[in-house]
Formats: structure tokens, sequence, C-alpha cells
């Protein structure tokens, strides 16, 4: 029997993207969840359970593996240092020590491209984990997807709906940046490519659908779809990232007093994303992999909207 690819994140949006994938394609897949994770849309799939700080837990998970792909991670700068760094960096180096010990022939480590903006935490952290995979003494590739969206798309898409649904969505400069859009399904095939192709370990590879859609246009089609109504409001950028980090300080304030669980209402990765412009590209992974987005803005549109509409019913 072929040996599985154990998946860290599998519960989450763009890792559980890939595990189904892998599993459609015919091959074994070991999902990592924690004890409180949702599996539901992981259903047929080999489920173990482990922690990013245990290290034990992942070298059972990936004992007898083949691949590992490696999803998972603390994504947010409003959480304390402490805690993005213990998921994103000290998780990253247990996750490659375990693969190393159990002497897999490919490590894929999903990155973003928020590294070319390192000016939070979050990138900041996600820029150390990759230098981790490199070194690591494993094959190994990272993938750095834009922003994805697609069906499951909670923490950007989903809130962008909410707020429109809301009427208080706001757009920052216009929302003349570009989004850096790239359709979920076209990360796993890129992921996927870089789990098998031979030119792989040692490459990074930029994800993303290589169009010309700005935030102010898909936030407009979301609208559109969802019988909202389209941004009214926009921010200069400047003053939306020091309103960010105003709210983010005293988010940290009221979560020590009261153990308050909401995120605050704008972040500086929130303005960081929507301010900046996505226009990432992805000549490498084309040249170097063969790989081309096959799902087209249009489709991938229809299928996240179905998806919103189902959410809200």
């Amino acid at each position: 029997m072929t040996a599985p690819v154990l998946v860290t994140g599998a519960s989450g949006f763009i890792g559980g993207h890939i595990a189904r994938r892998l599993a459609v394609d015919g091959r074994p897949v070991r999902a990592l969840v924690r004890p409180t994770s949702d599996t539901r849309g992981l259903a047929g799939l080999e489920l173990v359970t482990g922690d990013l700080a245990e290290p034990a837990s992942l070298r059972r998970a990936a004992d007898g593996c083949a691949a590992v792909v490696h999803c998972a991670a603390l994504v947010s700068d409003w959480a304390t240092v402490a805690e993005i760094r213990a998921a994103n960096v000290v998780g990253t180096a247990n996750v490659v020590a375990a693969a190393r010990a159990a002497g897999v022939s490919r490590l894929v480590h999903v990155s973003t491209t928020d590294v070319h903006h390192p000016h939070n935490w979050y990138a900041r952290t996600k820029l150390e984990a990759e230098a981790l995979v490199r070194d690591g003494g494993v094959p190994a590739a990272v993938v750095r997807p834009a922003t994805v969206y697609g069906p499951g798309s909670v923490d950007v898409v989903g809130q962008i709906a909410d707020a429109v649904r809301g009427g208080h969505m706001v757009l920052i400069d216009y929302g003349r940046a570009n989004a850096g859009l790239v359709y979920v399904a076209n990360v796993a095939d890129l992921v996927v490519l870089a789990l098998d192709h031979r030119g792989a370990p040692g490459e990074t590879f930029t994800a993303t659908d290589g169009l010309d859609v700005t935030w102010r246009r898909f936030v407009a089609d979301l609208a559109a779809g969802l019988g909202g109504t389209p941004a009214r409001w926009s921010l200069p950028y400047g003053v939306a990232l020091a309103l960010g980090t105003g709210l983010e300080q005293g988010y940290r304030l009221a979560r020590r007093a009261t153990g308050l669980t909401l995120p605050p209402l704008l972040s500086r990765q929130a303005v960081q994303v929507l301010g900046r412009d996505q226009s990432f590209s992805n000549a490498h992974a084309r040249e170097r992999l063969g790989w081309a987005p096959h799902v087209g803005y249009a489709e991938g549109l229809a299928a996240t909207l179905d998806w919103l509409r189902g959410r809200s019913a």
C-alpha cells in the first residue's frame, strides 16, 4: 500500500482542500487535527490527533508517511507575539523535525505572500518558518499563496460578505489595490505539483491566478451576487493603518482584562492586505512546474457565492 501524505492544518480552509484533492487523486491522506477540530469535511480520511506544540504527537503522525504538507499556522497579528511564534516558528521547527525523523521524501510548506511586507508579526514568523524549512535537512518546497478565495474562506471572504450584508464594508484607498486572488483549488494543484515534481525541492513558488481584479471589484462582485450593498466608505491607507494599530493594542488590553475572544474590527494585517498591491508573479510556478490556474475568476466567484448563500441559509 502506498504510504500516506501527512497534511497539517487539514481541518482548515486551505489544508482541507489540499487533503481532499489528494484523496480524490487516490492518494492515502493522514490528516493532522486537534481534539477540538471540526472534521466534518474530512470524511473518509485517516485522522490523527496532534499539536504543533507537542513534538511527540507530530513524530507519531509523520511515522510511515511518504511526504508532508504543512498548512497549520496561526493566522493573526492581534494574538500575542509569543502565541504567534509558538505556532508558526516553533511549530514549524517541530514539523520539520518530525518529517526528518520519518525520512519523508518531500515536505511542502504553505507560506504566504505576506512575507513580502513583513510589517506584522504574522508575516515575520512565516518568513522565519520558511528559513527553517529550507535548512531542515528534508527535500522541501515553499508555496506562497496570495489572497486565497473559494468555498470555506471564512476568515477573508466570509468576513467581507458579512460586512457587505451588514452595509459596513470599508475599503482602503478606494479599493484600488490588486487583490492578488487565487482560487483555492488552484492552490491545491500547485501544492500537489510541488509534492511530486523533481524540480520542486529548494524552490519557492507564488500562488496567484494573475488576475487584474481590484478589491473594489471583488467586493462589488460579492455584493452583486449576495444582493448586498457595495462598499460605501473608504479610508486612506495611513489612517487605516493607524486605526488598526490602535484597535489591536486596545484589543490586547481588553483580552487580558476580560478574556475577550472576538478579534478587533480592524488590524494592521487586514489593512496591509486590502491596501497594498498584491499583483505578484506566478511565472516561476508556470515555468518550473508547468502549473496553470485551471479555475478562472467567473467559475471561482460563482462557487464562492454558492457557498456564501448556503452559509447564510
